[in-house]
């Protein structure tokens, strides 16, 4: 197969460069020529599998003896005449779902070696431009090795040079780390009100800046002491009285007395969460008027004993039986040669096939009706490496209730493998 879904790529660009003296053209400064030779990219993760693969999951290990990519006369990276080169992006389709890709270089210059430094990169997924001849044009996830390669920096560490800044641009804020947008624009920034950090998204850099490692956008909270505080009165004597905005003096005889709590009601509109609903069941003034609010019937009503007939239409009726036993064979199977009779009138949507063990030759099966007569849409050919799979075969197909119903092998698989059954989805019809 040329592909795999539903794997993700990503895009990988560079240009190579040596640095000579003025060769003695018109100018006099140094020169900058295409470099020549190959560069190897090679997945740091030994095998990916992917779940949710077409024609079932699998595992693949990337080859990197067929990954090498050339030069151009002008130093970009090519792939059969085209620059840059497609790898697979990690994404939740694949496990693991996080890796970096490693690129090797083998490189010179009139045929002398310029080593260079192995390193290792993250690949998001490609999305394209809207101008189909330049791609790479307003497009989102595209990797340029100059801009991700570690280069030795004044203490010897390596750093990676990132995009130009353009300074604080906050786009939202958000509470908490896991709320973040999961697939914003490039450079988007957000503040996470649960640490006080900025975190900026770049999807070549792995996505949101790690949790806990945002940017500080603030200093930390300073204190003003009691004395520090200007134009306060000083003292605070209460204003003595019995309205809701003044106090009891202390010695008032009344605190020695016991207030009873006065009587009040509140409606049921003024119960800030209710619903019209909810407030009717609360209103209502009988069991009547209860159940009608939420549209029921009273314990006593007498259709709880009317039993009532499942509806005819629309019921499941999936089947499943085995046709073939031992060693396969042509024709409708040892199992139950006679067929399977159906007992009502139903509506086929697919049918599924699986034996108990491969052959080395491709199978070929259908479902008969009655011995003879081939159902429409059945019929599968199945390879060896998926004959002790799964193998789904979408249909439309009617059957009528006293048909028999066979699995029957048309081509039998050279070196025949072992047992075969068939699973019906169905629902019965009018």
């Amino acid at each position: 197969m040329a592909d795999l879904p539903p794997l993700k790529y990503g895009k990988v660009v560079g240009r190579f460069l040596a640095n000579v003296l003025d060769d003695g053209d018109v100018g006099d400064t140094p020169e900058f020529e295409p470099l020549t030779g190959s560069l190897t990219f090679t997945a740091d993760a030994p095998k990916v599998l992917v779940p949710g693969a077409q024609l079932g999951p699998a595992t693949y290990v990337q080859l990197p003896s067929h990954y090498e990519c050339q030069l151009d006369e002008w130093g970009f990276i090519t792939w059969r005449g085209r620059r840059g080169v497609r790898l697979v992006a990690p994404s939740a389709a694949t496990n693991p779902s996080h890796w970096t890709w490693r690129v090797s270089f083998d490189l010179s210059y009139l045929g002398e070696r310029v080593p260079m430094e192995s390193f290792s990169f993250a690949v998001p997924e490609y999305v394209p431009g809207a101008d189909p001849a330049k791609p790479d044009i307003g497009s989102t996830g595209l990797v340029d090795l100059t801009l991700v390669s570690p280069v030795p920096a004044s203490a010897g560490n390596a750093v990676v040079m990132g995009p130009r800044g353009e300074g604080i641009k906050i786009d939202g804020q958000v509470g908490t780390y896991a709320q973040l947008p999961a697939a914003p624009g490039e450079g988007a920034q957000y503040v996470v009100k649960a640490d006080g950090l900025l975190y900026v998204y770049h999807a070549a850099h792995g996505g949101w800046l790690p949790n806990g490692q945002g940017v500080v956008i603030r200093g930390q909270a300073g204190t003003t002491d009691w004395a520090g505080i200007t134009g306060k009165p000083a003292t605070f004597p209460p204003a003595i009285g019995d309205t809701a905005t003044t106090a009891v003096a202390g010695d008032d005889a009344r605190l020695t007395n016991p207030r009873t709590p006065t009587a009040h009601t509140h409606p049921a509109n003024q119960i800030s969460d209710s619903t019209a609903l909810g407030r009717s069941v609360l209103t209502a003034a009988t069991a009547a008027a209860a159940r009608t609010a939420i549209d029921t019937i009273a314990s006593t009503d007498p259709r709880l004993t009317d039993a009532r007939t499942p509806t005819p239409v629309g019921q499941i009726y999936d089947i499943a039986f085995k046709s073939h036993s031992g060693t396969r064979a042509a024709g409708p199977g040892n199992v139950m040669p006679e067929g399977l009779r159906i007992e009502r009138k139903i509506s086929v949507s697919s049918v599924t096939y699986r034996g108990e063990t491969a052959g080395t030759g491709n199978l070929v099966v259908e479902l008969k009706v009655n011995g003879t007569t081939a159902v429409t849409g059945s019929s599968a050919t199945i390879l060896p490496a998926n004959q002790a799979g799964d193998t789904t075969v979408p249909l439309t197909w009617t059957f009528n209730p006293g048909d028999r119903v066979t699995v029957s092998i048309t081509t039998l698989d050279t070196g025949a493998g072992k047992g075969l059954q068939a699973s019906i989805k169905g629902v019965t019809v009018a």
